[in-house]
């Protein structure tokens, strides 16, 4: 009979009233009290509950959820009215079952147990959550995938450029060479005493000197610059590094500003503090990648006029490399989305949301660290953190 009757979703309340004294053999927790949650009787389950607990016969009221107890005692409802609650004490989740006999300031209490009814159900969350986590990483890692195979497309078109770019300019190079000697033969002639005075002093031939002169002049500094940037193209392919190499991070910097000068001339100023920073080893032109976006970015963020620094420098067993601008910076509620991948504040047009996000796996996979610092209108700085050893 008082199995039955604990065993049932709700109080036969009437027959409750009446067990007098309560079976001792009722596997529910059953405990009577005064409304100054003074015990007036516990069954040994309840007793047993306690003990479980480690809890006092005085505390346990612990066991009840935050405000049922006031609730109940202020309820106008009749006496032996049922309250139904549900509690979570130590890891374990509980029903409970409260009826005041509100003319005798009495109450009975009954505790039923649900933790391993409810394991199958916290499991299924527990499984849904992972499968979530899972899906989240495998489109991470798509998005990784399909961007590792766009640079290394990339990576092959350049190297087919910078191939083609080679032979052109050897070609420039090598007839402004002639030029420039055959400039220099017709200056010593002019300026030998065979040569007439009225031809040496012609307007037109000095005109003409002046003008050849600076001619080959540029084209030797333009023929400069561009090996300069063909140089950076294949420093920044460089799909033939399948291992870490010792670089230099200072020339890998200064390729990639290089090839990123049309973001910055005439409106950036480039501010370098380079710190004596030993070779490191590392995968170069994944490196360089990191060191692409994030000054690009900081190129996007500068409207107008504006700084760019870099600065270098070994801490303990690191190297520390910090990028700083002074653009419109990042608004807080961004900043901790900012490696998420997916996320841009460039819409759709301009950004893809993978840069960062590439670049923080980059980082990771060089047991290193990528970290941002921005405030709005006062700039934003990024700190990569890379391993010496």
């Amino acid at each position: 009979m008082a199995h039955d009757l604990f065993d049932s979703q709700s109080l036969d309340q009437s027959s409750f009233k009446e067990m007098t004294p309560f079976p001792e053999s009722c596997p529910f927790p059953i405990l009577r009290c005064d409304r100054a949650r003074k015990v007036l009787y516990m069954n040994p389950a309840f007793s047993d509950l306690l003990e479980r607990f480690n809890l006092e016969p005085h505390c346990w009221y612990q066991l009840l959820p935050k405000g049922c107890w006031v609730h109940v005692w202020t309820q106008p409802q009749e006496d032996n009215a049922t309250f139904n609650f549900k509690g979570d004490f130590q890891g374990r989740s509980f029903e409970l079952t409260l009826i005041p006999h509100k003319s005798k300031d009495e109450l009975f209490v009954m505790i039923n147990d649900l933790t391993e009814q409810l394991q199958p159900q916290v499991k299924l969350v527990d499984y849904a959550r992972e499968m979530v986590s899972m899906n989240q990483q495998i489109q991470e890692s798509q998005s990784h995938l399909i961007q590792s195979e766009k640079m290394a497309s990339l990576g092959r078109l350049i190297v087919g450029i910078a191939h083609e770019i080679i032979t052109p300019i050897g070609s420039i190079n090598s007839n402004n060479d002639v030029l420039i000697r055959t400039v220099s033969k017709l200056r010593s002639f002019l300026d030998c005493g065979d040569c007439p005075l009225e031809v040496r002093e012609h307007p037109a031939v000095v005109k003409i000197m002046k003008v050849m002169e600076e001619v080959n002049h540029n084209n030797h500094i333009a023929c400069d610059y561009i090996g300069e940037i063909v140089i950076s193209l294949k420093n920044f392919a460089r799909l033939d590094v399948k291992k870490k190499q010792k670089v230099d991070l200072h020339k890998e910097l200064n390729s990639i500003l290089t090839l990123v000068h049309h973001h910055l001339k005439n409106r950036i100023q480039v501010v370098k503090e380079y710190g004596a920073l030993p070779e490191i080893a590392c995968y170069p032109n994944r490196l360089n990648q990191v060191f692409m976006n994030i000054l690009v970015n900081a190129a996007q963020a500068i409207s107008g006029q504006g700084v760019l620094t870099i600065k270098t420098f070994p801490e303990d067993e690191n190297v520390k490399i910090m990028i700083s601008d002074s653009g419109a910076g990042i608004r807080k509620e961004n900043l901790v989305h900012i490696f998420d991948p997916g996320f841009t504040t460039k819409g759709e047009d301009v950004g893809t949301g993978l840069g960062l996000s590439i670049c923080h796996k980059i980082m990771e996979d060089h047991h290193g660290k990528i970290d941002v610092d921005s405030e709005l209108e006062e700039g934003t700085t990024f700190t990569l953190t890379l391993p010496i050893k």
